[in-house]
């Protein structure tokens, strides 16, 4: 499975409305990261999401109305009563519960949050369009555009500037509010070595293609958070047996798009 599998809500009845008091939640399949005395190695839970299906906003934009990550089993079966306010504000230490959550920005509609333990973390941008590309910097004009140095996009759709081209994954330079450069890793990103654009092309449409991942530590429990190999958030340990989780209080924007996707686990039972 190369490609990881997807969560797609696919019933027209059932789930959520925005912020309705019911959650809809279940736990991904059979995994199982083992107790480390039981089964000492490493665990890896990533993800991508698609950021154009959050539209709800949660004031204080501390806790996200959509979910992923990992729970003890003890909480696994109560999964469907979780409510944002205990469960998925948890750091690991109080309910055994290490969640990712998303929510469209309170104040800015171009963005996601992504929370965790009851604060924002890291936000990511909704999808954008450029409208000019400047070769002398080497720049796409982008509106607004909300990326962070090291945040991960792909071109899918658009006449592509030479040599960028549309499926790759990029990763962004910003050059103020509304110029964004493009480097080829985030190393490079980081370090200010962006892509030499030859060729203007057209504009050009990208989406996030950030990879989030929840690492857990084999020999001590340790449960940490990463956004493309870089750490966003450490949560507290645990030794005990964790699965992995999806949990919603929001309906999702599409019956066919996924909401998370490219799942993949490894190290688990």
């Amino acid at each position: 499975m190369a490609n990881g599998s997807s969560i797609i809500n696919t019933s027209p009845s059932g789930l959520p409305v925005e912020l309705e008091d019911r959650a809809y939640a279940f736990c991904i399949g059979t995994q199982i990261f083992q107790n480390p005395s039981q089964s000492p190695r490493n665990g890896r839970f990533s993800f991508k999401i698609e950021p154009q299906l959050f539209d709800v906003k949660v004031s204080g934009d501390a806790v996200g109305t959509t979910a992923i990550g990992l729970a003890t089993s003890a909480n696994i079966s109560a999964v469907s009563t979780w409510s944002a306010a205990n469960e998925i504000r948890d750091n690991g230490a109080n309910y055994g519960i290490y969640s990712v959550s998303f929510a469209e920005n309170n104040s800015d509609n171009k963005k996601i949050n992504v929370c965790c333990a009851g604060s924002t973390v890291a936000f990511v941008a909704k999808n954008t369009v450029s409208s000019s590309t400047d070769i002398a910097f080497d720049t796409l004009t982008v509106s607004g555009h909300g990326y962070t140095t090291g945040d991960a996009v792909v071109i899918y759709s658009g006449s592509t500037p030479t040599p960028l081209q549309s499926g790759t994954t990029y990763y962004v330079i910003p050059s103020g509010a509304d110029k964004i450069k493009l480097a080829s890793s985030r190393a490079n990103a980081i370090a200010g070595s962006g892509i030499d654009i030859t060729v203007s092309g057209g504009p050009v449409y990208l989406k996030s293609d950030d990879v989030f991942e929840l690492r857990r530590d084999g020999l001590t429990g340790a449960v940490n958070f990463y956004r493309n190999d870089a750490v966003v958030h450490v949560f507290s340990g645990t030794t005990a047996t964790l699965r992995p989780f999806f949990w919603t209080r929001e309906s999702s924007n599409s019956a066919t798009i996924p909401v998370f996707k490219a799942i993949k686990v490894s190290g688990a039972s």
